[in-house]
Parts: structure tokens; C-alpha cells; sequence
């Protein structure tokens, strides 16, 4: 696959869309570095949440911890996952560990430990990009590619990483020299990560339309809060959608048309579900399968707004009594239920269907069911996306 076509394709799979120029970051340390434009990208797109303050330290060697969040906000669509480490404390930058983790894209020790503070070679940081890329069914080599010169000092567990990665022009030194021992510092981390994602169209700031947005919202229901009894919000490609239950406020449309810059980035859709039912659901779903299969199956679950699904992802297919049971407590065909699966392999998918409680399985690469995702946990503009530049590339 030639890297334009997999640059469009991650940055859809991100839900991440490029351009011309983005929100700048407010990193004071930056203002003569070229490769800023990579910085305000994944700032205005929310993945560096790793850094704090007004300063961005571009030569400071990226550590796990930072990477875990950086590849988890990248990817966007991760599920939560359970693993905890006994090094790293509750919060966001944990769930960004114990996601990927699961995932088998960064790993803990067999101590129990991450150790989050330890610096990343480059070997290494193309280890993970490389099983990301495994995770996103996107891993296949793209041809032979002479090797670097000093190809032989690279670990043989990260050989193939390397080698696939420079077969798809992802860190490519200019000298043929790729150092695999030496730190990869966070601005080159960010650059590999902006190039990975970064396509040629038309830009839409995702933070300045989801605040100019939300002023609207906030105007026409009271608070997003409220807002969220009513409906949902979620980024499809470069559409920002308000899913809404009945009809919108009596003057939201026009507060959207004459207040957000980017008013043709936004979408006001018909739903049956609100944010609140989602969460509602979610929990009563969760709490089922913990109840009747047991807490060591569940993964994780995200709502899947595109598809009006609660996606809930476990370690083997669950029983016809579970869906039976789901379907009393939910209702029918609201709940898709996801088998962990090896990249490249069949993913085994259950719906909770009225007077149909037995799964089937999809392999993805053959995208028999229109409705089922190309991969785990991505929504149909995703799979779409994928499934075109596939099917361009073959052609």
C-alpha cells in the first residue's frame, strides 16, 4: 500500500482529518523549529495529552508512558481495557496504558509493572507503530527496500518492525542510517505520528468547531449536560454530528449556521438514542455479562454512535442465555458484541437480536455484512474508508 493511501487511511481511522493549518499549540519552545506544523496538528487533535504547560521539550526522548497515550489518542477509538500496573497511578494517562496493553501494541512486564518513565529507542517506538498498524490490519510490507546501512544492529524482535516500516517510507533517515539504539526524541515521535495521519484535504480544526459548537449548545439547552439528555455528538471523517432525539431546539440550526466558522463541518441527524440512554445501557449491559459469565471476559465497551450500538468487547463468545438476558434489559439488536481476535484473523461478532441469540462470525478482509465494522471498534465511516483505498490499491 503506497503511504498516501495509508496515511488517508489512518487518518481516518483516528477520525483525525489534515490541512493546510491548525490550532497552534501553545508551546513557548517551538517557534523556530520546521517541523511545528506537526505539533500544532497533533495538538489541535488532541494527542498530546502527555504534555502539560506551556512547554513542549522537542528533545527530550519520548518515554512508554508518553507513548501509550500518544498511540491511544491517535488511534481514538480504542477500547478501556482492565490491566493495571502497580507503577502507574488511576487516571486518563493509566487508561491509555492498560488500552494499548491489551491491544499487545505496548506491553507491561511480567512484574506487573509498565514502567511509564523509561525512554524508547527507536527500535522500539517502531516496534509499536508497527503492531498499531498490526491492530489497524494495515501491517502488510509494501515491497523490497534496500536496507540500512546499519540494518544488523537492530534487535531480531524488532527486525520486521523496521523493515516494514521503511518498506512503507515511515522513518526513513535521510543518510540510510537508523539508529536503533538512540532515544527517539518527542518532536521526531510527533513527526513519524503527523506523517502516519496526515492527508491532503481541506482542513476542519476539530477543536475550534467542537467549542464553537458547544456554544450553541450550551445557548439553545441550558448546558452540554442537558444537551445530552436529548442527543449525542461524535466526529465522522471531517462531519461533526449531533445526533438528536426528535427535532433539534427551535434555534439551534441558525445559531450553527451564524456562529461556527466551519457550519458546513457540522451535521444535525435523527436518532433513537441520547448520550444519557448510552450510558444507561452501557452499564446495564456491562453489568450483565460480569453477572453471567464472569468479570475476567470483559475488556472493555464504547458506544458506537454511527451504527446506534453499545460495542462491548470480550475475551470469547458469550452464551445464548447472556444474549437472551441482554435483550430482556436492553432491548433487541442494541448491543454488539466483539471477540478479541489475532490481527488478520476473523473477528467473532453477536448481536443481542430478537429470537436470534446465535452470533456469526465476519472475517473482515472479506466485509460480508455492510453494517459490520472493518475492524474492532471503528464505525462505518472508518470501515468504508478502509475498505476503498483497499479496493483502489488492488485495482
Amino acid at each position: 500500500m503506497k503511504y498516501r493511501a495509508l496515511a488517508a487511511v489512518l487518518g481516518a481511522a483516528a477520525i483525525l482529518s489534515a490541512g493546510a493549518a491548525s490550532a497552534e499549540a501553545p508551546y513557548t519552545d517551538l517557534n523556530a523549529l520546521p517541523q511545528r506544523a506537526a505539533v500544532d496538528y497533533l495538538y489541535d487533535t488532541q494527542c498530546l495529552t502527555f504534555v502539560t504547560g506551556d512547554q513542549f521539550y522537542p528533545n527530550t526522548v519520548l518515554t512508554r508512558g508518553d507513548l501509550a497515550q500518544l498511540i491511544y489518542n491517535a488511534a481514538a477509538n480504542m477500547p478501556l481495557a482492565n490491566p493495571e500496573f502497580k507503577d502507574v497511578q488511576p487516571g486518563r494517562a493509566a487508561d491509555a496504558m492498560a488500552a494499548v496493553a491489551a491491544q499487545g501494541i505496548l506491553t507491561g512486564y511480567e512484574d506487573g509493572s509498565f514502567q511509564p518513565d523509561k525512554e524508547v529507542t527507536r527500535e522500539e517506538f517502531a516496534g509499536v507503530l508497527y503492531r498499531y498498524l498490526q491492530y489497524c490490519r494495515l501491517a502488510d510490507a509494501d515491497g523490497e527496500v534496500e536496507a540500512y546501512a546499519d540494518e544488523s544492529d537492530v534487535s531480531p524482535a524488532e527486525l520486521t518492525a523496521v523493515q516494514v516500516l521503511h518498506s512503507k517510507n515511515i522513518m526513513v533517515p535521510d543518510d540510510n542510517y537508523f539508529r536503533p539504539k538512540d532515544g527517539i526524541t518527542r518532536m521526531e515521535a510527533a513527526e513519524v505520528i503527523y506523517r502516519l495521519l496526515h492527508s491532503d484535504e481541506d482542513y476542519v480544526s476539530h477543536v475550534q468547531v467542537e467549542m464553537q459548537v458547544m456554544k450553541c449548545l450550551n445557548a439553545e439547552y441550558g448546558s452540554a449536560v442537558a444537551y445530552f439528555r436529548y442527543g449525542t455528538m461524535y466526529w465522522e471523517g471531517n462531519t461533526l454530528v449531533l445526533g438528536i432525539k426528535g427535532s433539534p431546539g427551535r434555534y439551534l440550526e441558525d445559531r450553527i449556521e451564524h456562529e461556527v466558522t466551519r457550519a458546513d463541518a457540522v451535521s444535525i441527524r435523527r436518532v433513537r438514542l441520547s448520550r444519557s440512554d448510552y450510558d444507561r445501557i452501557l452499564n446495564s449491559a456491562v453489568n450483565t455479562i460480569v453477572r453471567t459469565e464472569g468479570v475476567q471476559i470483559y475488556v472493555g465497551s464504547i458506544p458506537d454512535y454511527v451504527n446506534e450500538q453499545v460495542v462491548i468487547t470480550v475475551r470469547r463468545p458469550v452464551s445464548e442465555q447472556t444474549l437472551k438476558a441482554l435483550t430482556e434489559r436492553v432491548g433487541a439488536g442494541v448491543i454488539r458484541i466483539e471477540t478479541l481476535a489475532a490481527p488478520g484473523k476473523a473477528v467473532h461478532v453477536q448481536e443481542n437480536r430478537s429470537g436470534d441469540g446465535e452470533g456469526y462470525d465476519v472475517d473482515r478482509r472479506g466485509r460480508r455484512h455492510d453494517n459490520i465494522s472493518y475492524s474492532p471498534l471503528v464505525d462505518q465511516a472508518t470501515s468504508n474508508a478502509i475498505a476503498y483505498v483497499e479496493n483502489d490499491v488492488m485495482n
